[in-house]
């Protein structure tokens, strides 16, 4: 299915839905962060892996809260965690209290992958601004700041 709306005038020039726009600007970035974090030799890192990490509590946090922050299934969460897991970037650790949920926890390599990561986001944000200017992008910041989005 196509993502641009039909018109009944097709010489009419249609503009990009805002959300088709948003999405590619937060994949375009996503990939810069793992083109980024490889070079850094972060090298199994994936597209998946950071989706899930953005969304790691700095403490301990549970899959199922994961899952409800990215609205997608426990399994596919479980699955992603696994490999961090494999990968030395999280442990996944019996919780006294809830003994049918694993806490998520960060290893010492999985807070640096954190820092370099936000690293590689300033880089990124830094060229973004010398294209836009200092003014677009205080306006872009300031109106993707306002909280629509979560609402």
């Amino acid at each position: 299915m196509s993502t641009r709306l039909t018109s009944k005038d097709p010489s009419s020039e249609l503009q990009e839905p805002l959300t088709v726009l948003l999405e590619s600007a937060s994949q375009s970035v996503l990939k810069r962060v793992v083109a980024h974090l490889r070079e850094r030799g972060y090298e199994d890192i994936t597209e998946p892996h950071l989706m899930l990490y953005g969304n790691l509590d700095c403490g301990a946090t549970y899959a199922a809260a994961i899952a409800q922050r990215m609205q997608v299934s426990r399994q596919a969460i479980s699955k992603t965690l696994r490999e961090l897991q494999e990968l030395g970037f999280v442990r996944l650790e019996d919780d006294v209290h809830k003994r049918n949920q694993k806490q998520v926890v960060m290893t010492e390599r999985g807070m640096q992958l954190a820092l370099d990561a936000r690293e590689a986001l300033k880089v990124i944000e830094k060229e973004l601004a010398e294209q836009l200017g200092d003014e677009a992008m205080a306006a872009l910041r300031r109106a993707l700041e306002l909280g629509w989005g979560s609402q």
